[in-house]
């Protein structure tokens, strides 16, 4: 036997005994007798917005297929099997290419395949103005393009799940009709729109709020601003960054009761330093600081630029802050995801004979711990 485990299924609730033997799960039974500190997740945890890691960059200019790879590995090795890789605001040629190095890792790597589930552009039609924008670059912000967009989705070859757009950019309404059309799912994101625009998106199909409480402006007039009607409409799901940085605890706590929770999806967006040594590094025309807390701002300021934690302790962060049982705070980063952007549901389940295909992890003091990751039958971690 190459590994034995019993613990609490945090997708089920249901405690399992599980053996693997040769990369395939050879023996599995449900139990009662585990230790109540032990957890497995089948398929592991699933992150739809992730920029990069360890100074490897999804929109950096020199994006190479290592590089994909490598991002992959190291997700991995933090409990993340599953990701949408996200190209952020940037000149047309340079989304074209960072597609193109995607799709080929994907197409040429089954451990790529695997992890990358998705591309997600983050952009370019988000707000120009200052906070709504965060660290996008101002030059490359346009209008609402159809054509452009049809040249993304050319070039993903089908692996574009969902693109992030203001609602107040020119062209907004119609791109969204076209691109969920094309069975791409649209998040407002970046906006400083008005609850009016707001709606019309919405009506126009746009279904998620990517990060919900950042993208934002610094200071909020306290009853008309772009955060209250994107709690208030039932048809669009909630990013949420539960770092502890990005969004404070008790504002967790209030959008997870005001999203009923199938409508929140738990996201990490890991900036490309994530992972790297305390300390300042350049960032195209920006200075980006990484702090020994992983937080990584705008060299110099307070605002964030990205992220630094991993999902699996933005989950713990989650239950933490709004009192969700173990079971209810990993559906948000795992079936939510699966539901929402129609991924495979056979990953996220234990099966006798299938390839070995989950994390296991205890609870620490503050955080959880991982001990053993498996992908495709191969032991990671």
């Amino acid at each position: 036997m190459d590994f034995e485990f019993s613990g609490l299924n945090v997708l089920d609730g249901k405690c399992y005994s599980v053996a693997v033997a040769n990369g395939v799960i050879s023996d599995l039974r449900e139990c009662n007798d585990v230790p109540t500190d032990r957890f497995i997740c089948p398929g592991g945890l699933i992150d739809t917005q992730v920029n990069g890691c360890l100074g490897y960059n999804y929109t950096g200019e020199n994006l190479t297929t290592d590089q994909v790879r490598s991002i992959c590995l190291e997700l991995a090795k933090h409990g993340t099997l599953q990701h949408f890789a996200t190209i952020i605001t940037s000149p047309e040629e340079r989304i074209l290419r960072s597609l193109d190095v995607i799709v080929r890792s994907i197409e040429e790597d089954e451990f790529v395949r695997r992890s990358i589930s998705g591309i997600h552009i983050e952009g370019n039609y988000i707000s120009r103005l200052d906070g709504p924008r965060g660290a996008h670059n101002l030059d490359y912000v346009r209008d609402a393009s159809i054509e452009e967009f049809d040249r993304w989705l050319e070039h993903s070859k089908g692996h574009l799940k969902y693109i992030t757009i203001g609602a107040e950019a020119n062209g907004a309404e119609d791109l969204i009709r076209h691109a969920v059309s094309k069975g791409v799912v649209v998040s407002i994101g970046h906006t400083g729109a008005t609850r009016e625009q707001i709606d019309r998106a919405v009506e126009a199909g746009a279904t998620v709020s990517t990060h919900l409480g950042n993208g934002i402006f610094a200071k909020l007039d306290r009853f008309e601003n772009p955060i209250w009607p994107q709690l208030r409409n039932r048809k669009l799901t909630a990013g949420i960054i539960a770092d502890g940085d990005h969004v404070t605890p008790d504002l967790v706590w209030v959008f997870s009761r005001c999203k009923d929770p199938e409508h929140i999806i738990l996201v990490s967006d890991l900036h490309h330093c994530a992972g790297l040594p305390a300390g300042r590094r350049k960032d195209g025309p920006l200075e980006i600081d990484v702090y020994e807390d992983a937080a990584v701002r705008v060299a110099g300021t307070p605002f964030l630029a990205g992220a630094g934690v991993h999902l699996l302790r933005c989950i713990w962060n989650y239950a933490a802050f709004t009192e969700t049982d173990r079971v209810a705070a990993f559906r948000l980063g795992t079936l939510n995801p699966i539901n929402k952007y129609n991924l495979d549901p056979d990953r996220a389940v234990l099966a006798k004979g299938q390839a070995a295909e989950f994390i296991t992890f205890r609870a620490g003091a503050d955080r959880y711990i991982l001990d053993s990751v498996f992908d495709g039958g191969d032991r990671i971690l």
